[in-house]
């Protein structure tokens, strides 16, 4: 095998060729298609953006997952039918929401309709023009009054958004992006997601502009960063989007999960998820700001045979809870109280030179394993 160049002399567009070739590489499509059925379905309650709560049903539909499977920690491939030919026609893609929306007795009211397919809503390869505005309509007929959606920001363009809000009628559409970072090192070559500021910002005005809700994601420690520069990189995001105007923002703890790169350094020895007091001590810094969500439910380990962020066992589970709490309130007297376990944590700015060598580092380290 051919050893690189010095981790020190190794560019960011370097840095993001091997990430990204490793990423895709990483990906293991199951051989036999999974149920044309929702392999997820769950009841909560959600704050809205004006602060009110309300009942959600959150479903993720069976796909063929994303079309730009590249991120070095999403798992999602693994759960859909990614690279299976013919695994998720049209017909099944339709018949799957309008069986999500016929109300049984026995399930919680909601108005709200979170409706994933684990990649981009308004990707044409996933979600065909005509379906994405039949689907539209089947949700407007439905008694739904909050549709959210997902989608990387280059699909999302006047012509393909104004035909589905205006089939969606009086439903408020909200879209949710998961930009992850606003510093472009993080976003584009540690999470090795294909989103650049100009799309991520045209995007938000062509919402804007079609009365679209914007929900942001953010990755709380990204592969190859420490807990001391995530937080820093949440800070300088939430601060980046608020000069947008932006604000609604969840925030994501990492989880490492197989067939990722994020999988492969943790195996090494070369990663962890979050302390969970990491995430707090982010929101911590940010909720004066606005009141920010946490994607709680993946920390219990529920979902996915993945490494959770954690904590002591002890307080694990009441930090969770009190997530959860805040989450809902937006009140930060709900966030937990200190742990003796807490580690200590030493926020550094993004030195982007010392990051690119560490992980040129971490992937050489890979190689030499045979990765």
């Amino acid at each position: 095998m051919t050893e690189h160049a010095s981790d020190s002399s190794m560019s960011a567009k370097d840095l993001r060729r091997r990430i990204g070739e490793l990423s895709l590489r990483l990906r293991t499509p199951d051989t036999q298609a999974k149920p044309a059925e929702p392999r997820f379905i769950d009841f909560d309650v959600i704050r809205l953006p004006s602060g009110t709560l309300a009942g959600r049903k959150k479903v993720i539909i069976m796909s063929g997952g994303c079309s730009v499977p590249t991120c070095t920690m999403c798992p999602f491939t693994n759960e859909n039918n990614y690279g299976i030919d013919g695994g998720t026609s049209r017909e099944s893609l339709l018949e799957q929401v309008r069986r999500t929306l016929v109300r049984t007795a026995d399930e919680p009211e909601y108005e709200v309709l979170s409706l994933y397919n684990d990649g981009s809503f308004f990707a044409p390869r996933e979600i065909p023009r005509d379906v994405q505005v039949e689907i539209a309509r089947v949700v407007a007929a439905a008694g739904v009054r909050r549709l959210v959606v997902e989608s990387l920001p280059q699909f999302v363009t006047e012509p393909v958004l104004r035909p589905f809000v205006e089939a969606l009628g009086t439903v408020q559409l909200e879209i949710g992006i998961g930009l992850q970072s606003a510093d472009v090192l993080v976003r584009e070559t540690l999470v090795n997601t294909r989103i650049s500021q100009v799309s991520f910002e045209r995007a938000l005005k062509v919402m804007a502009d079609l009365e679209v809700d914007a929900k942001i994601y953010l990755m709380v420690k990204p592969p190859f960063l420490t807990d001391g520069e995530a937080v820093a990189d949440v800070v300088r995001s939430v601060d980046y989007l608020t000069g947008l105007g932006v604000q609604g923002m969840t925030l994501c703890p990492t989880r490492v999960s197989r067939n990722t790169v994020a999988w492969e350094l943790w195996q090494a020895g070369q990663y962890t998820p979050p302390n969970l007091w990491t995430v707090v001590e982010a929101i911590r810094r940010v909720h004066e700001r606005l009141a920010v969500r946490v994607a709680c439910v993946n920390l219990r380990g529920t979902d996915f045979e993945s490494i959770f962020p954690d904590a002591c066992p002890k307080c694990a589970d009441r930090v969770v809870d009190a997530l959860m709490r805040f989450g809902e309130t937006g009140n930060p007297g709900d966030l937990p109280r200190d742990c003796a376990c807490r580690p200590p944590l030493q926020v550094a700015e993004l030195n982007h030179a010392v990051i690119t060598a560490r992980a040129a580092q971490q992937l050489n380290i890979l190689e030499r394993a045979g990765v």
